[in-house]
């Protein structure tokens, strides 16, 4: 055979040749995020969630994806909801506020859940703060302890003897009622209860506390509140009404008074925990985390437009004074 048919041979042999299988790319892991709110009102989560793990190295499309499941304000969406997110295996889910945790909880064992909630020990999300177990972690932001000394700062701001409004929600789990009757009665107040989870139950509770002679309202730790604030900021406005708020960004979008941990410093923990997830690590490992910092902030501006001063001694204990 001469070099001209060998090279002819060699190069149909070449092409007959299977190629080597390539390597087909890896499912990039998803991140499940499972939330109580609208699409639009879960805004003020997912946006936070993007950008601190993208800052993390996570950046979506790139080498992470979101699967964002949203029950529009109806608690009772969130089982489905995790059931459905639950089959399709993602890396890890994030759930904010008791319900959305409970319900992720329930829908799965082995997947890991990070989640924020005001108490993960008393809500029933995990055993012990130090040594969770299971596939839960979180932060747990503490809400029973701090709904009483929001109300003692909310006891400076209305007359002696009033009545105050605690405005809650049926699926936050609580046990800050009786550090909440403690300070009342030190404080020589009458507190009433209001639970909602509507804008048209919060706008009846609130128009009826009004009526009632309310002279102020603590707005208790809830995440289901919070996707409500913007309502009960133009409500409190309206009606005359000092609120304060679990948050303390809710003052700068308006709102009277707020004290708590930042919520951007509550995300950035929760995001934290992810990543370390993500990373590989088991959440039985990692400890429950809570804040290490609470700030006092008041809008004055508010204050003016509800005809309402401020005493000086709280405006010198704020971290922040809005003018």
């Amino acid at each position: 055979m001469n070099r001209r048919g060998f090279m002819s041979l060699l190069g149909g042999a070449v092409a007959a040749w299977p190629a080597p299988a390539r390597a087909q790319p890896r499912a990039m892991p998803t991140v499940g995020v499972l939330l109580v709110f609208s699409r639009e009102a879960g805004q003020t989560f997912t946006d936070p969630i993007r950008a601190y793990l993208q800052a993390l190295g996570h950046a979506e499309g790139r080498n992470i994806v979101f699967d964002f499941r949203y029950a529009d304000g109806k608690p009772d969406r969130l089982p489905g909801l995790a059931a459905d997110l639950a089959v399709q295996r993602p890396a890890v889910i994030a759930t904010f506020g008791d319900a959305a945790g409970l319900a992720a909880k329930a829908a799965t064992t082995t997947i890991p859940i990070v989640a924020m909630s005001e108490d993960l020990v008393r809500a029933g999300l995990v055993a012990n703060m130090r040594q969770p177990a299971g596939n839960i972690t979180g932060v747990s932001i503490m809400g029973t302890e701090l709904d009483a000394k929001r109300l003692e700062r909310l006891a400076e701001l209305v007359p002696p003897r009033s009545s105050v409004l605690l405005l809650g929600d049926q699926t936050t789990h609580r046990e800050s009622r009786p550090a909440l009757d403690a300070t009342a009665a030190a404080r020589r107040l009458t507190l009433r209860e209001a639970l909602v989870g509507t804008p048209d139950q919060l706008d009846r509770a609130l128009r009826e506390a009004k009526a009632s002679g309310i002279a102020g309202v603590n707005v208790l730790a809830s995440a289901v509140l919070f996707a409500l604030r913007g309502r009960i900021i133009t409500l409190a406005a309206e009606l005359g009404l000092p609120a304060m708020y679990q948050w303390p960004e809710t003052a700068d979008e308006g709102g009277l008074i707020a004290y708590g941990p930042s919520l951007r410093r509550a995300f950035r923990q929760v995001t934290a925990l992810v990543d370390k997830v993500l990373q590989g690590a088991k959440p039985a490992d990692l400890p429950v985390e809570q804040p290490t910092k609470f700030d006092l902030i008041v809008n004055l501006t508010t204050a003016k437009a509800l005809q309402l001063a401020i005493p000086p001694s709280l405006l010198l204990r704020a971290d922040r004074v809005l003018e």
